[in-house]
């Protein structure tokens, strides 16, 4: 597994904007199922994406001497999600720069229709040589921005992946353990951090830290576990907790191996068509993200019509 999610850079009008692609295939390590048969590239590792479009856009534009590392995001919006077969297209844009920082937005799209939309990121701008050989940095972007035989996302008639099969087999849990869990009102587990995990290898090579989104893709999984056994308790077994959208997510401290993260997430509002979470992850009780998020609550068809067409 590579933690790499940008295959061609487009356009890149220097401290300004970006535009780069993604293809999205079976061969990749995020895929998940909100319903069976219905497979999905995670919705946080697509914020991913954007980030890592919008960071070679400010590495660019400062020489290649910072990584910018998000460490605020107001707003996080899901409108679509991303199957295998998709080609996204990620656009990102820098709103201002300062000595140590940049504010950024950025948005993922499947046929020009916004899927993904991330705005108004703090980045901290880090030293890019105490994370990575700057020279192999640059190697990389001139890959990337090589012109190949299309450099547009590919148009065509958007339908869902419908594989009637059996769950995917590949789809590794990403939280380790539950240790409580009341419906309705809470649920606390743990991830183990391990350099054991391949995205490490990329995030970085000379530091490995956590990506973000790793935080908050098991965040928003433990949230998810909650209300769906909520939705359960309720007699609503036929629904799933859908992310719409997740606000004030802000990441505090670095997380590396051998740091255990402990996951706490507190139910706030609970409808039968929607529900409200805030959440944060903590190591040895130290705050090193939170997040507040809302879900919608859907059956297939209802998901179907509203996340894949």
């Amino acid at each position: 597994m590579r933690f790499l999610f940008v295959d061609r850079i487009c356009e890149l009008d220097k401290e300004k904007r970006v535009r780069a692609i993604k293809n999205i295939g079976w061969e990749e390590d995020f895929l998940e199922e909100v319903f069976p048969g219905l497979p999905i590239f995670s919705p946080a590792i697509v914020t991913e994406a954007a980030a890592q479009a919008l960071s070679w856009l400010i590495v660019e534009a400062r020489g290649f001497t910072v990584k910018p590392l998000i460490t605020v995001l107001d707003s996080y919006v899901c409108h679509r999600h991303v199957q295998p077969g998709d080609q996204i297209e990620m656009e990102g844009v820098i709103e201002s720069f300062q000595h140590e920082s940049a504010l950024a937005s950025a948005r993922v799209l499947i046929n020009k229709t916004p899927a993904i939309e991330i705005n108004h990121g703090v980045c901290y701008l880090y030293p890019l040589a105490e994370l990575q050989d700057p020279q192999n940095a640059r190697t990389q972007f001139q890959n990337l921005c090589e012109k190949g035989a299309a450099t547009s996302p590919a148009s065509s008639i958007h339908a869902p992946l419908l594989t009637h099969g059996e769950p995917l087999t590949k789809k590794q849990p990403v939280i380790d353990r539950i240790l409580e869990c009341e419906e309705g009102t809470h649920i606390v587990g743990i991830k183990n951090i391990t350099m054991t995990a391949d995205y490490f290898n990329d995030h970085f090579p000379l530091k490995p830290l956590l990506p973000g989104v790793i935080i908050m893709d098991a965040l928003i999984r433990c949230a998810r576990i909650l209300i769906d056994r909520t939705l359960t308790a309720h007699g609503l077994d036929s629904k799933k907790a859908i992310l719409s959208r997740s606000q004030k997510v802000k990441f505090r401290k670095f997380v590396q191996p051998g740091d255990q993260l402990q996951l706490q997430v507190k139910m706030q509002d609970f409808q039968p068509q929607r529900s409200t979470v805030t959440a944060k992850a903590l190591v040895q009780d130290k705050m090193v993200a939170t997040l507040s998020a809302e879900f919608s609550h859907m059956d297939r068809d209802e998901y179907i019509k509203a996340f894949l067409f």
